[in-house]
């Protein structure tokens, strides 16, 4: 068990490493530049090179990615190109409202995905089995941002309710206003993935023997589905808990955009257009460290969960 650890955390290392070097050489082989952005298309050559030259642009390629690797070995994102301002302590006022979309959108996805998904296994092949598959097939067809314009449209505008923006944690009646389309747009995306990934399990572990043995033994119907068909079944959804996480995180950039939420997503769209570096590299590599932290997490609790399965 310690060496399976072991490997999970240094492939967590080596990703990261792999990914922030990416990140950084990447970005600045886009074309314009910082100076450019904040001084406009108007500036003249000199003025543009001499901030270059005091945002340390004009320094050696090699010279600055040393100065990141420097930076991000002491725990710093460094500083942003347009305002100055640590990158970490940006990201980490915004973070939390990411996460909390990400989580919101999580649970009603999978609330509403395993339950649909447990009534179609159940009514297999009959009417409620039919309408949520077509609901399913409806929800996989729209993508979570065309799903929170037509919430915006038809159920914000219409009802009054606040469509950007977000509230302090502890004025729970607000921020629940302001995070439940969001969450809805996002949720129902998941909530159809999950619930054909949940039906497909159910079906198969309704027809083993173990579950037809219990049915004639007289189990109650209730029973059968909690102990001989929900826990052998649930297994696999740890992971695809995990994944559609990680969906979601990638998901919420273009959600806190539509609703106009302070965010990762809104932070870094903001800074690809004032082409300041320091911060879109910041917001990838703290989006690829959550994504990386979470496949860890999922790949130890399977692991955990099921010592069987041996993750190389």
């Amino acid at each position: 068990m310690a060496r399976y650890f072991l490997k999970l955390f240094g492939r967590l290392l080596l990703t990261l490493a792999v990914v922030s070097t990416a990140v950084f050489f990447l970005i600045r082989l886009t074309p314009g530049g910082p100076a450019v952005a904040m001084l406009g298309q108007d500036a003249s050559p000199d003025a543009v090179a001499r901030l270059n030259e005091k945002l340390g642009l004009t320094d050696p390629l090699f010279l600055q990615y040393w100065k990141f690797l420097t930076q991000l070995a002491q725990g710093s994102l460094g500083e942003s190109l347009t305002n100055g301002l640590p990158v970490s302590e940006t990201i980490l006022s915004v973070l939390p409202h990411t996460l909390e979309l990400a989580v919101a959108g999580l649970v009603i996805g999978k609330l509403g995905g395993i339950t649909l998904g447990i009534v179609e296994a159940v009514w297999k092949d009959r009417s409620p089995d039919v309408v949520g598959r077509v609901l399913s097939l409806i929800g996989l067809s729209f993508p979570s941002f065309f799903v929170a314009v037509l919430l915006v449209l038809f159920i914000a505008l219409p009802l009054g309710l606040p469509t950007n923006g977000v509230a302090p944690f502890t004025e729970l009646g607000s921020n629940l206003q302001r995070i439940l389309l969001p969450a809805l747009a996002m949720g129902i995306v998941s909530t159809a993935y999950t619930s054909r990934i949940t039906r497909s399990l159910m079906v198969e572990v309704i027809g083993e023997n173990h579950v037809r043995t219990a049915r004639a033994k007289g189990v109650r119907e209730g029973r059968v589905l909690v102990r001989h068909v929900l826990q052998p079944g649930s297994l696999p959804l740890v992971p695809i808990a995990g994944i559609s996480f990680i969906t979601l995180v990638g998901d919420a950039v273009l959600i806190e955009t539509v609703f106009a939420r302070p965010g990762l997503g809104s932070l870094m769209v903001s800074a690809m257009q004032a082409r300041d570096y320091t911060t879109v590299q910041g917001c990838i590599i703290v989006i690829t460290t959550v994504i990386v932290l979470v496949n860890a997490a999922v790949d130890a609790l399977y692991h955990v969960l099921d010592p069987r399965t041996k993750t190389v």
